[in-house]
């Protein structure tokens, strides 16, 4: 089970370098740069609860424990569980839009990929389930926390106190009006983020790409021909 660490656990240590600010600012700024660190590194992943594909339904609400992260992309995803799982691949609304004619209302036994939605926490899928699963749908997601969240997960403050630390000491030093104002120690702490972030990156995403899986439509009779290089256009 996941541990959580509070972003007032780090407001001492930022205070030493903004006196006067209030704690209430100091957590919103430390929340910020949590957000933006998983953001630009992808490095927290977390699965929400399997669940059942249900005939003609295409999009799913992903649910997290304690409702307290938002997917900012997917890892990969199956159904059924284990080596025995289908896999499914993971593209976008706008790969499906440049290469299968009405594929909005497409359908099939079982789907063959998904992807994000602009709504936050949803996946769609595609082709439309035409018929109940038999199996759970298990998903993993590359997430960040929600922005109404009061603390983060263990790993990132053990792991990476320091960067999140800097993240958000270059905000605050940057607020032109405020007594702490230090414009020189802003631009140091927002090189020392983005060093964090760098190092981050080459160390929990070492073979995992950025760019969504490139998805082969499904083949219907009569719908659709191949052309050169292995691409379907439909008509």
């Amino acid at each position: 089970m996941a541990s959580y660490t509070t972003f007032q656990t780090l407001v001492p240590e930022i205070k030493q370098y903004c006196h006067g600010a209030p704690d209430i600012m100091i957590r919103t700024h430390i929340r910020n740069a949590a957000i933006l660190f998983c953001e630009r590194t992808m490095c927290l992943k977390k699965a929400p609860s399997a669940f059942f594909l249900s005939e003609d339904t295409h999009t799913y609400t992903l649910k997290y424990s304690a409702d307290k992260y938002v997917a900012i992309d997917i890892k990969d995803a199956q159904i059924g569980e284990g080596s025995t799982g289908s896999p499914l691949a993971i593209t976008t609304e706008h790969r499906l839009e440049k290469s299968v004619s009405k594929w909005s209302t497409r359908e099939a036994t079982k789907p063959l990929a998904l992807f994000l939605t602009d709504d936050v926490n949803t996946v769609r899928f595609y082709p439309i389930p035409s018929e109940d699963s038999d199996d759970d749908v298990y998903i993993t997601t590359v997430v960040r926390p929600k922005k109404d969240q009061t603390e983060m997960d263990t790993f990132l403050y053990e792991k990476w106190e320091d960067t999140i630390q800097a993240g958000a000491l270059s905000s605050l030093l940057a607020m032109p009006q405020a007594s702490w104002f230090n414009g020189r120690l802003s631009i140091d702490f927002g090189r020392e983020f983005k060093r964090g972030v760098m190092r981050a990156r080459k160390n929990t995403l070492s073979g995992y790409g950025d760019e969504p899986g490139q998805v082969t439509p499904q083949s219907f009779a009569n719908t659709g021909q191949m052309t050169g290089g292995g691409i379907y256009t439909w008509e």
